[in-house]
C-alpha cells in the first residue's frame, strides 16, 4: 500500500486493515461485527442477496474494488473490536459544526456503549454508506435516525449472544456502557468485545432506501438516553487548535505533482493558441493540459506550478457580446429582464380588495446582490490515478456526489472510483471544492500521477459559485387600527443554470470543455418563512438569467441558507416598515400576528415561533417601544433590531444591537441574541457554537461582502476588493438561548430539528432593523459598508 502523507489517523488504520479490494473482505479482516434481521431474529445465516454480494466480492466479479457498502447491512455501520472499543461508520461530513461527536452520542446511547471507547469514520465512500454527505441542515432531522435504529438493533441482538452465553432470559439481563449482566448478581457478565470475538453474524435489517431500515428494536425514548443532551469534548477540536489536525490540503503522495489552472481572463472567453514554449523549459515543468477552453500547467513542485500558470502565454478571444451587466447596473438589469421561470403564486384570501380598504398601504424595494463563499483556503483536492483506479482526497462535503460525478466525467465504473473525506474550509453550499475534485482527477488520469490541484486567492473569490442577487418588491396595508390586512410579495432571484453538487455536465471544467446539459437548471426564488397570520396575502417568485450563462464566473449554486437569508432580509425589514406605520412596538407587532391564530402544523412551528420570540426579546431585555428611537447627540448612535424565521422544523429569533457612526458610516453590532429552537437538543454547547457561527457568517455577508464586477470580469478577488468580517468586527456579546416551545417539551418522541442554517437567515434584518431604529434611515440594499452607510446618513441629514 502506497505511503499515506496527511490523512487522518482513525481513517488512516482502517485504510491499512483494508488490504483486500474488496469490501466485503475488508470487514472480515476487521473483525467487523454485522447484525442481520430475520424473521426467528437469529444470527448466523445470510440471506441470498447478502451472499451474492459475498460471493461477488470473494471472487471479483464486481467492477472494481469500490463497491458500495451494504447500507442494509449493521456491520457497514458499527464495528466492535475485541478490546471492547467501536467504530462508528455514517454516510455524512462534518463542516465544523461537531456532527461527528453528536453521531457518536447517540449511538453510544442506543447501543448503550461507553461514549468515550468509539470513534466516528465519516465521508469515505468505500468505507461509509452513502447518505449524501452534508447539506439541508439534515445530520440530526434526518440522517441520526438509520444510525440509531441500526445501533438499537446491533444491541437487541447482543443481548440474544448475551442471553445464549450466559444462560438466561434476555429479560433477565442488564446492559451498560457495553457489559451485559445478570439482573441481580452482576458477577455473571460479558462484555461486547467478548460477545463477538471476531466473528460476524451475516443477517441484514431492512428498508427500502436508507433513511428507512430498521431492524426489529425501537429505538430509546429520550429519557432514556444518557449521553444526550450532554456537551462532551469534541474529538476535532484539540487537533485543531495545536495544529495536528491533517486537512485535506495536506496530502502527500510519492509522485505527486502538481497543477494549478489558467483561467479565461474574460467570462466567456475563447482559447485560441497556446505558446507551450513559454514555459516548457522552466524548472520542473511536467505538461499544459487544455481541453477546449479548459487550460491547467502541471510541475513537479507548487511554487513551480504558480510561477508556470503565470507565465504561460496563451491568446483569448472575447465574446461578440457583453457576457455580464455592470455590478452597478445588476438590479436595474434584473427588474427589466423577462423571467426564464416563474412560480404559481400563494394566494390568501382577496389582497386586492383588502388594498383598496386599507387604510395605509406601505411599498418598499429591497435588493440583495452575489455573494461568494469566500473561504479563507482557497479550493483543492489530490486526486491518485494508480493502477487504473482513481482515489480523491478532498474535503467536499458531498463526497459520495463526488465519486459518483467524477465516474461519468471520467468514463470510469463507480466502483473504480473513491473520495476519501478530509476536513477542510470548503462548506456550507456549493463551493469550488467540486470544481478542485473533478479538476485533479482529470488531470491525473491524463498523465497518470498522482495530482494535487488547488486555486489561487483571486480565482477562488472570483470563480467560485455566488449566492443569487434578489431584488424584492414588498406591499402592505394596515386597517385603521394598525393591523396588517393585505401583503404582497414578490421575489425575483438571478439563479437560472443554477448549479448543482458535483454534476459532471455543469461542474466548471465541464463547462470550459464545452459540455453543456440539455436544459439549465432553473433555479429558484424564495418567499418568507413565517406563520404570520396574515388574513389576505399574495407571495410569487420567478427567476431571471444573466446575459451569459455559461462560462462565466457568475455561476450560481447553493451558499448556506440558500436564498433564505435574501429573502428573510427583505421580510422582515419590511414587518418593521409596517410596525413604524402602526406606530408599534416591532416585537410586539409580530406577537400579533403569530397570536392571531391558533391554527399549527405537525411541528408546531406556531407554537414554537412565539416561544422563541419571547426567549429572545426576554434574554435581551427588550423593552417595549415604536422604533426608531429619537436619534442622539454625538457621533455613536445606538439602535436594536428584531427579525425571526424559520427553516424546516427550526426556528431563529434574532436580536442585533448596533453602534453607527454618524461621521464615518461603520457599522458595529456590538451585540447579537438568537433564541433557538431545534427540537431534542443533542450536544447544547456544538449547537451554540453552530448558532454563533452561522449569526457571524451572515454578519459578514450584511457588513462587507458583494461581487462587482464589470460587463467583462469580476473585479472583487482579494480580501481588499472583496472584506469579509474582521476580529474589529466582531460582538462583544453573543447570547445564545435553546428553547424547546413543543406544546409536550417532555415528550418521549421528541424529534431533533437541524442546527445549521436556520440561524443565518433573520440575521441580516436584525442589523438593518437596528441601524434603521439608531439612526431613522432605512436601508434596503446590503452589505452595509461604511461608503453605503454614510452616504445614506447624509442624504437624511442625520
Amino acid at each position: 500500500m502506497k505511503t499515506l502523507k496527511g490523512i487522518p489517523r482513525q481513517v488512516e488504520r482502517e485504510l491499512e486493515r483494508n488490504t483486500s479490494p474488496s469490501r466485503r473482505q475488508f470487514l472480515r479482516n476487521a473483525g467487523m461485527f454485522a447484525v442481520t434481521f430475520s424473521a426467528a431474529g437469529a444470527a448466523g445465516s445470510l440471506v441470498p442477496e447478502a451472499k451474492a454480494q459475498t460471493a461477488a466480492a470473494a471472487t471479483g466479479t464486481s467492477a472494481g474494488p469500490y463497491p458500495d457498502p451494504d447500507f442494509r447491512q449493521v456491520d457497514s455501520w458499527i464495528v466492535i473490536h475485541q478490546d471492547d472499543t467501536a467504530t462508528f461508520y455514517v454516510g455524512k461530513t462534518d463542516c465544523g459544526q461537531g456532527t461527528g461527536t453528536a453521531f457518536r452520542q447517540l449511538m453510544s446511547d442506543e447501543l448503550d456503549f461507553p461514549f468515550a471507547k468509539t470513534t466516528c469514520i465519516m465521508g469515505s465512500t468505500d468505507i461509509t454508506v452513502d447518505q449524501g454527505g452534508s447539506g439541508g441542515s439534515t445530520a440530526m432531522e434526518r440522517d441520526s435516525w438509520p444510525m440509531r435504529r441500526v445501533a438499537a438493533e446491533a444491541r437487541r441482538v447482543l443481548l440474544d449472544m448475551g442471553s445464549t452465553r450466559l444462560g438466561v432470559p434476555v429479560d433477565q439481563l442488564s446492559v451498560s456502557d457495553g457489559v451485559i449482566t445478570v439482573t441481580g448478581d452482576p458477577s455473571k457478565r460479558v462484555t461486547y468485545g467478548q460477545l463477538i470475538g471476531g466473528k460476524r453474524f451475516n443477517v441484514p435489517v431492512k428498508g427500502n432506501n436508507i433513511n428507512s431500515i430498521a431492524g426489529m428494536a425501537a429505538v430509546k425514548p429520550v429519557q432514556a438516553m444518557k449521553n444526550v443532551g450532554l456537551s462532551p469534548q469534541r474529538y476535532d477540536i484539540p487537533a485543531k487548535v495545536d495544529g495536528s489536525l491533517k486537512w485535506a490540503v495536506d496530502m502527500k503522495l510519492p509522485g505527486m505533482v502538481h497543477a494549478r489552472n489558467v483561467k479565461p481572463p474574460f467570462a466567456g472567453a475563447k482559447l485560441i493558441n497556446i505558446d507551450e514554449s513559454s514555459v516548457r523549459n522552466m524548472p520542473g515543468f511536467v505538461k499544459v493540459v487544455s481541453k477546449g477552453n479548459y487550460l491547467a500547467v502541471v510541475c513537479e513542485r507548487e511554487e513551480q506550478a504558480i510561477n508556470a500558470s503565470r507565465k504561460l502565454k496563451a491568446t483569448w478571444e472575447k465574446p461578440a457580446t457583453a457576457p455580464l451587466p455592470a455590478s452597478e447596473d445588476l438590479f436595474r438589469y434584473m427588474r427589466a429582464a423577462t423571467p426564464t421561470s416563474v412560480s404559481k403564486p400563494i394566494l390568501v384570501g382577496d389582497p386586492d380588495m383588502a388594498f383598496s380598504g386599507a387604510a395605509k398601504v406601505i411599498e418598499a424595494d429591497y435588493d440583495v446582490p452575489f455573494q461568494g463563499h469566500t473561504a479563507f483556503s482557497p479550493a483543492h483536492a489530490m486526486a491518485d490515478p494508480s493502477n487504473g483506479l482513481m482515489t480523491i482526497y478532498s474535503n467536499d462535503m458531498k463526497s459520495y456526489g463526488m465519486r459518483v460525478g467524477v465516474a461519468t466525467f471520467l468514463g470510469m465504473p463507480k466502483e473504480k472510483v473513491r473520495v476519501i473525506w478530509m476536513e477542510g474550509p470548503q462548506g456550507f453550499g456549493r463551493t469550488a471544492a467540486d470544481d478542485a475534485g473533478f479538476e485533479a482527477a482529470y488531470i491525473a488520469k491524463e498523465i497518470g500521477r498522482p495530482v494535487r490541484m488547488q486555486w489561487m486567492r483571486d480565482e477562488e473569490t472570483a470563480w467560485d459559485t455566488k449566492g443569487p442577487a434578489f431584488t424584492i418588491k414588498i406591499r402592505g396595508g394596515l386597517d385603521a387600527s394598525g393591523n396588517l390586512v393585505a401583503y404582497e410579495y414578490h421575489g425575483r432571484a438571478a439563479d437560472y443554470n443554477h448549479v448543482g453538487y458535483n454534476e459532471p455536465d455543469s461542474v466548471l471544467i465541464a463547462q470550459l470543455m464545452g459540455i453543456r446539459r440539455d436544459k439549465p437548471a432553473a433555479g429558484s426564488s424564495e418567499v418568507p418563512a413565517e406563520v404570520y397570520e396574515i388574513p389576505n396575502r399574495r407571495m410569487s417568485r420567478d427567476v431571471v438569467g444573466m446575459p451569459l450563462i455559461w462560462e462565466t464566473p457568475i455561476r450560481t449554486g447553493n451558499l448556506r441558507d440558500p436564498n433564505g437569508p435574501q429573502s428573510t432580509f427583505a421580510a422582515e425589514s419590511f414587518i418593521d416598515e409596517l410596525a413604524v406605520a402602526a406606530k408599534a412596538d416591532p416585537v410586539e407587532f409580530r406577537m400579533k400576528l403569530l397570536t392571531a391564530s391558533t391554527k399549527d402544523d405537525a411541528g408546531f412551528r406556531r407554537a414554537r415561533s412565539i416561544a422563541a420570540v419571547k426567549a429572545a426579546a426576554e434574554t435581551y431585555g427588550w423593552d417595549a417601544r415604536p422604533s426608531p428611537k429619537p436619534v442622539a447627540s454625538g457621533d455613536i448612535l445606538t439602535g436594536r433590531g428584531f427579525a425571526y424565521s424559520f427553516r424546516g422544523q427550526s426556528i431563529a429569533a434574532e436580536i442585533a444591537e448596533v453602534e453607527v457612526n454618524r461621521r464615518t458610516g461603520r457599522v458595529w453590532v456590538k451585540r447579537l441574541v438568537c433564541a433557538f429552537d431545534a427540537g431534542l437538543v443533542i450536544n447544547p454547547e456544538a449547537l451554540r457554537h453552530t448558532c454563533e457561527c452561522a449569526m457571524l457568517h451572515s454578519l459578514s455577508r450584511a457588513l462587507h461582502e458583494e461581487v462587482q464586477f464589470t460587463t467583462e470580469k469580476v473585479t472583487s478577488v482579494d480580501w481588499f476588493s472583496h472584506p469579509s468580517l474582521r476580529h474589529a468586527d466582531t460582538p462583544a456579546k453573543i447570547d445564545v438561548v435553546l428553547v424547546n416551545g413543543d406544546p409536550n417539551p417532555n415528550r418521549p418522541d421528541l424529534a431533533p430539528y437541524g442546527g445549521g442554517e436556520a440561524a443565518c437567515k433573520p440575521l441580516l434584518a436584525a442589523v438593518a432593523n437596528a441601524i434603521h431604529d439608531a439612526t431613522g434611515v432605512r436601508l434596503r440594499r446590503i452589505p452595509f459598508r461604511d461608503e453605503r452607510v454614510l452616504a445614506a446618513l447624509n442624504a437624511a441629514r442625520v
